[in-house]
């Protein structure tokens, strides 16, 4: 009996995420474990994702964004920690918060370049274990890892991304200016080449995904 009320809820589940994102869906109920641990396992990826794009989305609208209201602020913070791993701790918590609010508090970012690397650096401050973002060193070293995955930007405003990734470290590590070192690692891991085969994955996948969004009407 328990099974067969697992099999019905996850069917559900499925149910949801289908409207969700526009797919279809199995209406059967699984018959055996094996089954009901595979479809379970497809619903935990695909939720994982959309909780991913979802962030990533408010992490961009963020960075992009003018200065806003105090209402306005404690509402997008609250969205974006209430998505990260650290939501129910409350010490990692208050520094996503800290960053969070530190980016919709800064003025907007209008350079592509310069956003695209500074949304990754808030990210993985978001998307990082509790344990993480509570320690100065391994929470610095996240940031500098997934900046240093970014394509490195043109010369003109490679000073405007170490500042604001800068910026970011302070706020995620409670100090009010990074020390000289620091900034000299952000400098390096900025100026890292990026992956070339990566670099033509994303080109291929933004290429796809914008085809995609143009069949949707987006």
């Amino acid at each position: 009996m328990r099974f067969e009320d697992l099999a019905a809820r996850l069917v559900a589940v499925e149910a949801k995420l289908a409207n969700l994102t526009g797919t279809t869906v199995n209406t059967d109920s699984a018959t055996s474990i094996e089954e009901l641990d595979a479809r379970l396992t497809l619903v935990e990826v695909q939720v994982d994702q959309l909780i991913a794009v979802k962030t990533q989305q408010h992490v961009d609208a963020i960075v992009a964004a003018a200065a806003q209201a105090v209402e306005s602020i404690q509402s997008a913070v609250e969205a974006v920690v209430a998505l990260s791993p650290s939501a129910e701790v409350p010490a990692a918590a208050d520094i996503v918060a800290d960053v969070v609010t530190a980016q919709v508090e800064a003025a907007p970012v209008a350079n592509e370049e310069v956003a695209d690397i500074v949304s990754a650096a808030v990210q993985a401050v978001i998307a990082a274990e509790p344990e993480v973002v509570t320690d100065p060193v391994a929470i610095t070293a996240a940031i500098m890892e997934a900046v240093a995955d970014m394509p490195t930007p043109s010369p003109e405003v490679a000073q405007q991304v170490y500042d604001a990734v800068a910026e970011v470290i302070a706020a995620a590590t409670g100090v009010a200016e990074v020390a000289p070192e620091v900034q000299q690692q952000v400098a390096e891991a900025v100026a890292t080449p990026a992956d070339p085969v990566l670099d033509a994955f994303e080109a291929r996948l933004n290429a796809a995904e914008a085809k995609v969004d143009t069949l949707l009407g987006k």
